[in-house]
């Protein structure tokens, strides 16, 4: 009778071990492929031209001659404590912009001045 008892159980357990490990795979064999992550992008220079109907701003850093960079619609742009447009920004000034590319294009969601002369 207790060796029934046990060999019932032992029955009961590798049939739940099993159930188990083949809906972890079911579930493994369901999921989805893994989205491609954003790269961050952090960069400081001095503008160069703005086009707020295309919203796009051209910045040259020491690393480069000059990239166009797409700005969000919900960019926030600074300039010292306070909140402007993209059309406040003048060439020329010195600013810092962050942001993410995809891989085809650079998108800025955060302009902050930092020399206007």
């Amino acid at each position: 009778m207790m060796r029934t008892r046990i060999a019932t159980l032992g029955f009961a357990l590798t049939l739940g071990c099993t159930l188990l490990a083949g809906l972890s795979l079911a579930s493994a064999a369901g999921a989805q492929a893994r989205v491609e992550e954003r790269v961050n992008v952090a960069v400081t220079g001095d503008i160069q031209a703005i086009d707020v109907a295309a919203k796009t701003i051209t910045v040259k850093s020491t690393n480069d001659d000059g990239l166009v960079y797409s700005v969000a619609d919900s960019a926030s742009i600074m300039r010292q404590a306070n909140k402007i447009t993209l059309g406040d920004l003048k060439p020329g000034w010195n600013v810092v912009l962050n942001g993410n590319d995809n891989g085809t294009t650079k998108v800025v969601t955060f302009i902050k001045v930092l020399k206007a002369p």
